[in-house]
């Protein structure tokens, strides 16, 4: 049986840090290596590799692509889609793939007009992770992250045969619980020894993330140690959610940067909580990364969050004024960051979403595209 050529495209991979450059980075080293695929990853920057191609676009953080985007009254986001995307066209010709997994719905969108007006033969794997729709009519088969989203789809007519439940996968890190490795990781970090560390990783904003929830409600926490992680994408309201945490935390009690998505292991290594303050997500993708190194996961209770972290997460009504601060303790987290509690978290992430334990299904859904 020949093997199913596919190609795994994201615009901001070796860019920026989200969930999709994520997921695309991991999906295809995580198949690469399997005898039933060959796989070719094409990103929007960083080194070449074997069968890993950077190309040519503008980003969407870039003087140009935010000329051009005020120019002709779009976002810098969709200049960098259409530039990726005319860039990609050669490899389409070329390498005639017979299937594209593509997260980015302005690509998928440009792909499936692209295959009419070429002629070309591939089909297109979107991976629902905003999410989209229903309806689908701009690719031929759907991964739908979490049930919620498959039966959402179902009621608004799209057929089951088109549709795939596969969650995100993550790769295992090493996890070490020694104090003093942690101790040793703070000291390189910047971040005191003996402090209650709460980590919170996302872009810098609050339309979606919540950033300045997350502060104001730190603020209030009544436990003297306490010292704010926050990591993510710069944007064009980051500096002030930043003075908002100046004059919030004269102690200077908190760090918020962005740091190469290769860095963020060392923060969820050496912090003692992980939280999210958005009140919606497609999957969460972070909750992954948090639990895979055992961290207690405080979020929003919605029933996409708990699709991704069943009994696992602590699901408050972020809505609210003081529900976060007062939540936090010191009772509260010796209760909820006990080593065997940690250990049973890191378990739960290997058993539900490691790569070894999903392979077989983005395999079958690669092939139930390609056969679609």
């Amino acid at each position: 049986m020949s093997k199913i050529k596919i190609f795994f495209i994201c615009s901001g991979l070796g860019v920026i840090n989200r969930g999709y450059e994520s997921f695309t980075r991991e999906c295809f080293d995580a198949l690469k290596t399997d005898d039933r695929i060959d796989a070719y990853l094409y990103k929007g920057g960083g080194a070449n590799a074997a069968n890993e191609k950077a190309l040519f676009n503008l980003p969407r953080f870039c003087t140009t692509a935010k000329l051009l985007g005020k120019l002709f009254s779009i976002e810098g986001y969709t200049i960098e889609q259409f530039t990726f995307c005319l860039s990609l066209i050669p490899h389409l010709i070329l390498k005639k793939p017979q299937v594209v997994l593509v997260s980015d719905f302005i690509l998928s969108t440009y792909l499936w007009h692209l295959r009419r007006f070429l002629n070309l033969k591939y089909k297109i794997l979107f991976s629902n992770g905003a999410p989209n729709g229903p309806p689908f009519h701009r690719c031929d088969h759907v991964q739908q992250l979490l049930p919620i989203y498959y039966e959402m789809a179902i009621k608004g007519g799209t057929p089951a045969s088109m549709m795939s439940i596969v969650p995100y996968g993550i790769e295992l890190p090493k996890v070490s619980l020694n104090t003093d490795l942690k101790i040793s990781l703070r000291s390189s970090l910047g971040i005191p020894a003996n402090a209650l560390v709460i980590l919170s990783v996302g872009a810098i904003n609050d339309h979606h993330k919540r950033m300045s929830y997350l502060i104001k409600e730190f603020a209030k926490i009544q436990v003297s140690n306490a010292f704010l992680v926050i990591l993510g994408q710069m944007e064009e309201t980051s500096p002030q959610i930043i003075e908002l945490a100046k004059a919030l935390l004269p102690n200077n009690n908190f760090m918020i940067k962005s740091v190469p998505y290769e860095a963020i292991q060392a923060y969820y290594q050496c912090a003692d909580v992980f939280v999210l303050a958005s009140l919606n997500e497609g999957f969460g993708r972070v909750f992954l990364e948090a639990l895979s190194f055992g961290l207690p996961v405080i979020t929003h209770d919605a029933p996409i969050f708990h699709q991704v972290m069943g009994k696992k997460g602590y699901y408050l009504n972020l809505i609210n004024e003081n529900e976060l601060s007062n939540f936090i303790t010191l009772e509260k987290l010796k209760t909820i960051s006990s080593s065997a509690e940690r250990m049973e978290r890191i378990d739960y992430t290997r058993e539900v979403y490691g790569w070894k334990v999903l392979q077989e299904k983005y395999v079958t859904m690669i092939e139930k595209t390609a056969n679609s």
